[in-house]
């Protein structure tokens, strides 16, 4: 299934002024929904570097002494992994960062079919939402496992994002640490197909 990376499902609501296309992901491959930091904020750095790439998905000089470069943005975003003092997110990736399509077809060569995912290849600009509504899957989740409704929105392991009780000891604990909060959860259950997102989701308040 093209999209079962993805830790988003369709219903959302945001404003295009709340969304930041000025970053790239730091890695190969990312999920749309995860949650993510600067890692790299040099604007001592042109806004685009071309470069060699090194990864399996690129081309590959095989007669030698060919060179083929490859346009980057060298400011960075990575995943926050853990709810830690002094890590502040920016926002949620809207689209999945991919190398290749579910037939293994190659999407540095392939944009038609780039599109029709709405993901991106790394190095180019991947759009981070900093507010709105969004609906997160069971793989957004950490563990697998819904929040409470009302509770903090706190990243987790892997830019997953779990619940935190809203309570009075948490309140200062966590809320600086908060991207937002959690408003409904449900169940989605396999109907004679397997569904790929069956499990726990839940509607976050975004607010970065």
């Amino acid at each position: 299934m093209a999209n079962e990376i993805t830790r988003l499902l369709p219903f959302r609501q945001y404003d295009d002024n709340d969304v930041i296309n000025f970053y790239s992901y730091d890695g190969e491959t990312g999920e749309a929904g995860s949650v993510v930091r600067v890692s790299n904020g040099d604007l001592q750095n042109e806004p685009v570097k071309y470069v060699e790439r090194t990864d399996s998905d690129s081309w590959d000089p095989t007669l030698g002494h060919a060179l083929s470069l490859y346009p980057e943005v060298p400011y960075k975003v990575t995943k926050v992994s853990d709810t830690g003092a002094g890590v502040r997110a920016l926002g949620i990736m809207l689209r999945d960062v991919r190398n290749k399509d579910e037939n293994g077809e190659n999407l540095l060569y392939y944009p038609e079919k780039k599109e029709e995912l709405q993901c991106v290849v790394s190095g180019e600009a991947v759009p981070i939402a900093t507010k709105g509504l969004f609906t997160i899957n069971v793989n957004g989740l950490t563990n697998g496992v819904a929040p409470a409704v009302n509770s903090w929105a706190l990243p987790s392991l892997n830019g997953t994002l779990t619940g935190v009780a809203t309570t009075a000891a948490a309140h200062h604990t966590h809320h600086a640490h908060a991207v937002g909060q959690f408003i409904a959860t449900g169940n989605r259950v396999s109907q004679g197909t397997t569904d790929a997102f069956a499990g726990a989701y839940a509607i976050l308040k975004l607010e970065c």
